[in-house]
């Protein structure tokens, strides 16, 4: 019987140390966040624009949550949310808050926003942004321009125009202009002037192309803008041009009809054609050259041996007709040595004098014949042409 009463205490000891301690609860609730949508796109809004999305923060685990901060990783300025209606959201439930995105500096969005709570596993939840603001649309007019067919040294312009119209801002990076030679070339950049270059929407420039062709033949030239056009980020312009030369291939016959009193010496483009004493006064010597289009130079160097009259005459004919005759027009004189280079056609004798006509012609009387039939006369460096001494003379003249 002692046995039986001693295990029957025993075992009940043994019920009493399993049961729980008095105040004893079961485990503490924890809150769970989810945000939803957990990246946010706003696609592509314009400047002044605005687009909004809701985002909600739901409380799926079995405790309070409570929401501490909502920030922005990037620190935009262009979002903003509304308020929530309580900061702890109760077990089952959720909040909302408003994401506006007002885009103002034409650039896309980047940035991140963090939900800060009490969620011992996910205290910080970061919910991606994204945007896309409308680019600039580039268009460039006319695409193609022909000049046609100019002569050579004649110019035409023409105008390219560049606008941009799309619904932002488009950004030029950068411009070439390629061409066969010079005689294509923009001779006015626009706004273009320095790049990069902004055109806001609706926005354009101007680049004038002139064209002068130098030679006979076509001309081409390709006009390149590199932007940041998504569609079109190189595009441009391409100008062609045909010069005509109407003097290739052209000569035409140059005679020189010429005498002095007394001696001479003569150059045709700094090239000599008669040598020093050409002398024979009362009868004169014909020359004749076949010449190309463009400027030539007649060069005389002249002088009196005799010490009694000095004097030049001369006529020149192009193809058969009296173009030049000697007097107080067209011929060019100076009396003192000139520097080197003055037979050459671009020899400025632009300073030079004008040489007189001789007022005393009883030495010569009417010769040379056919001169004075011709209306040439006899020139000097001075109306009194018994100074003597020596001159050297130009006549400059074009062919055609």
């Amino acid at each position: 019987m002692f046995a039986l009463l001693l295990l029957a205490c025993s075992e009940n000891e043994l019920v009493a140390t399993k049961s729980a301690p008095e105040g004893d609860t079961a485990a503490a609730a924890v809150p769970a966040i989810v945000v939803s949508p957990e990246s946010v796109a706003f696609g592509e809004v314009a400047d002044g624009a605005t687009a909004s999305v809701v985002v909600a923060i739901e409380n799926v685990g079995d405790g309070a949550l409570r929401i501490e901060e909502l920030s922005l990783g990037g620190g935009s300025t262009e979002i903003t949310w509304t308020a929530l209606s309580s900061p702890v959201v109760p077990a089952g439930s959720a909040v909302e808050t408003v994401l506006t995105w007002a885009p103002t500096a034409g650039l896309p969005l980047a940035d991140t926003l963090f939900v800060d709570s009490n969620d011992p596993a996910s205290p910080r939840v970061e919910v991606p942004l994204s945007g896309t603001v409308p680019g600039g649309d580039i268009r460039v007019t006319p695409s193609l321009y022909d000049f046609g067919t100019l002569t050579v040294g004649d110019s035409a312009t023409t105008v390219v125009t560049v606008a941009n119209v799309g619904s932002g801002p488009l950004t030029i990076d950068s411009w070439t202009y390629v061409a066969t030679d010079a005689d294509l070339t923009v001779v006015d950049p626009g706004a273009f002037a320095s790049t990069p270059a902004v055109l806001e929407p609706g926005a354009s420039t101007e680049l004038v192309v002139r064209y002068t062709p130098s030679a006979g033949g076509g001309d081409e030239a390709s006009l390149e803008i590199r932007s940041d056009d998504a569609d079109t980020p190189a595009t441009g312009a391409t100008h062609l041009g045909n010069g005509d030369d109407p003097c290739d291939g052209f000569t035409q016959t140059v005679e020189l009809f010429l005498t002095a009193d007394d001696s001479w010496q003569g150059w045709i483009d700094g090239v000599e054609f008669a040598g020093p004493n050409q002398s024979v006064w009362n009868q004169f010597d014909t020359f004749e050259w076949e010449m190309e289009c463009g400027d030539h130079a007649l060069s005389l160097y002249a002088r009196d041996t005799g010490l009694t009259i000095a004097g030049v005459i001369a006529v020149v004919r192009v193809e058969g007709v009296v173009r030049f005759v000697s007097g107080p027009t067209d011929w060019t004189m100076t009396d003192a040595l000139p520097p080197s280079g003055w037979t050459d056609p671009a020899f400025d004798d632009s300073g030079w004098h004008i040489p007189e006509v001789c007022a005393d012609t009883s030495p010569w009387g009417s010769t040379p014949q056919p001169f004075y039939d011709l209306g040439a006369s006899w020139i000097w460096w001075s109306t009194n042409c018994r100074d003597l001494g020596e001159a050297w003379l130009r006549l400059n003249f074009t062919v055609p």
